[in-house]
C-alpha cells in the first residue's frame, strides 16, 4: 500500500514538472515573439529638430471629396508641403483691368496667398492671417483669390475645417425637368472653426460645387457682409503637368462684380 501510495506522489510531482516546464518555454516564446514584434514596428521620431518627409506630417486624405480632387489637379498636393505655385492673369473689374500675379505657398498648416496687382502686395497666411493695412476692397480681392479655389478647398483639412456633404447629384434646375442634361453637382459645405481675428476668412462656411461628371469644382458660395457672393470656375486647363482654372467669375445677386483670367502658370518646389 505504501509502495502504490509512493508511485502515485511520483507520478504527480513528474506531472507537475512537465506542466511548469511547458509553462516556461510558452512564456519565453511569447516574450521572444513580442520582442520581434516591437523591434520591426517602424520606430516614431520626434518632429522637432529633424527633417522628416512631408508625406508622412501632413495627411490630405481625411476628406475623402478633397482628396479626390486633388488627384486630379496634379502633383502639387502630393510630393510636397512647400510647394510653390505662381499665376499670372489680369483681375477684371467694372471699372478696370489690372495684371495681377498670384503666389500659392503651401505649408503644413495649409497655404499663404500672395497677391500682387496695380502697385498693390497683398497676402494673406494661415498662421497671421491678412497683411497689415489692406482696404475693404483689398480684403475682398484676397478673400476672393485665397478661398474661392479648389487649392483652399483641398488645404482647408489641415486647419481643422469641417467638411459636410449637403447635397449629392444636385442640379441647376428648380423644375426637376425629366429631360434634364446639366451639370449634377456633389455640394461640400466647409465650415472654419473660429480663429484668431484676421486670421480666417470674412466667410466662415463655403459651398464648394463638384461636378460629378468631371470631377473639377465648378462654382463656390460664400457670404461677405451679409451678400452673397458665387465663383464660377471655367475652362480647367493644364500647364506643367498641374491644373488650374483659366478663368473665375464672381458675382452677385446676378451681377458681375470681378473676373480673374489667366494667362501663365509656373510651379516649383523649395525642396
Amino acid at each position: 500500500m505504501s509502495r502504490s501510495r509512493s508511485i502515485s506522489l511520483w507520478l504527480l510531482l513528474s506531472l507537475l514538472f512537465v506542466i511548469a516546464s511547458g509553462l516556461a518555454v510558452l512564456a519565453a516564446r511569447k516574450d521572444k515573439s513580442d520582442t520581434e514584434t516591437l523591434e520591426s514596428r517602424p520606430r516614431e521620431v520626434p518632429l522637432e529638430g529633424v527633417a522628416v518627409d512631408a508625406s508622412r506630417v501632413r495627411n490630405l486624405s481625411l476628406q475623402p471629396e478633397a482628396a479626390k480632387l486633388s488627384k486630379k489637379l496634379g502633383q502639387r498636393f502630393v510630393n510636397s508641403d512647400s510647394d510653390v505655385s505662381v499665376l499670372i492673369g489680369e483681375v477684371a473689374t467694372v471699372d478696370a483691368r489690372v495684371p495681377v500675379r498670384v503666389v500659392r505657398r503651401q505649408d503644413k498648416l495649409g497655404e499663404s496667398v500672395e497677391v500682387t496687382t496695380n502697385g498693390k502686395n497683398l497676402s494673406w497666411s494661415a498662421a497671421a492671417g491678412l497683411n497689415d493695412g489692406p482696404t475693404e476692397l483689398d480684403q475682398s480681392l484676397i478673400e476672393r483669390i485665397a478661398f474661392d479655389s479648389a487649392d483652399a478647398f483641398i488645404l482647408a483639412q489641415l486647419r481643422g475645417a469641417a467638411y459636410q456633404i449637403v447635397g449629392k447629384n444636385v442640379r441647376s434646375d428648380l423644375g426637376g425637368a425629366d429631360n434634364y442634361d446639366g451639370p449634377l453637382w456633389t455640394v461640400v459645405r466647409v465650415s472654419y472653426a473660429p480663429t484668431v481675428q484676421g486670421t480666417g476668412p470674412e466667410s466662415s462656411a463655403r459651398l464648394y460645387y463638384i461636378n460629378s461628371r468631371t470631377g473639377f469644382l465648378d462654382r463656390v458660395i460664400s457670404v461677405a457682409h451679409g451678400e452673397e457672393i458665387e465663383a464660377n470656375l471655367e475652362g480647367w486647363t493644364t500647364e506643367s503637368g498641374e491644373t488650374f482654372p483659366s478663368l473665375v467669375r464672381w458675382s452677385s445677386s446676378g451681377r458681375q462684380i470681378m473676373e480673374f483670367r489667366l494667362v501663365n502658370f509656373v510651379r516649383s518646389s523649395a525642396r
